[in-house]
């Protein structure tokens, strides 16, 4: 994971907001919400996004692994018996190049085997899923949580619950290399977020010595909230903004 990619997660966000109260007027109508959620309840998405733990890792390719090694030992040696001559003189010069060729492939292969499997991560497949406001607003406060946390695992970040009791609010906790405590607070509504859910959000991030606080929502947030969260080390996720973060891991 390179600091560029963490960067986007902590990068100062737009001074663009909603209104101080009520629904965006970009949110979809109950009844476009209604369609999506069975649409991923029929692509199984939904079900992917149950369990809360972190995303497979890919299978580590250990056949392909062995032979890579294997060739990477034969064909020095083959190169090495032609050059001493004697009995091995009749070996083609060519022999070691092509054997060569072969190991690289061999390589390229295990790499393309193993991203085709993490691409095959039912859970990977759920984060790319989601595309549309009518799909993240049919998601479900749990389900919520699991996407959110999807896209930070999927960005480098360890993800980690809070417990059910005594969390002020915060749903997750994540670290990454430039982010060594992070609390993430997730909210699963039409409305917009104001100013008073980020001071209390920058609060607990001060109560808790963290070094960054994410608020993700799947409505608004106001522009009083991101002008008062300004300067700060805060990042206020809406809908939209959610929905560019997942567009650019898929």
């Amino acid at each position: 994971m390179t600091a560029q990619n963490h960067l986007a997660f902590t990068a100062p966000f737009r001074l663009q907001g909603e209104p101080a109260s009520g629904e965006p007027d970009w949110l979809p109508s109950p009844e476009a919400v209604a369609r999506a959620r069975r649409g991923l309840e029929r692509s199984g998405i939904l079900a992917a996004l149950g369990g809360r733990s972190a995303a497979a890792a890919p299978a580590t390719p250990w056949r392909w692994m062995a032979g890579a090694s294997a060739w990477l030992v034969v064909w020095p040696a083959v190169l090495a018996l032609r050059l001493v001559g004697g009995r091995w003189a009749w070996l083609p010069v060519w022999l070691p190049v092509i054997l060569a060729a072969l190991h690289m492939a061999i390589l390229v292969l295990a790499a393309i085997r193993s991203e085709r499997t993490a691409n095959r991560d039912p859970r990977r497949r759920a984060a790319a899923a989601i595309r549309t406001p009518a799909q993240l607003l049919a998601l479900e406060p749990r389900e919520f949580e699991s996407w959110v946390g999807l896209l930070f695992e999927l960005s480098g970040f360890t993800v980690r619950d809070t417990p059910t009791t005594a969390d002020h609010g915060i749903d997750l906790t994540v670290s990454g290399p430039l982010v060594a405590n992070g609390l993430v607070q997730c909210k699963r509504y039409r409305g917009t977020v104001g100013e008073p859910v980020v001071r209390d959000l920058y609060g607990t991030l001060i109560h808790s010595d963290a070094d960054f606080a994410w608020l993700a929502t799947t409505g608004g947030v106001s522009r009083q909230a991101r002008e008062w969260a300004a300067g700060k080390p805060l990042g206020l996720w809406d809908g939209q903004r959610l929905l560019e973060l997942a567009g650019g891991r898929r």
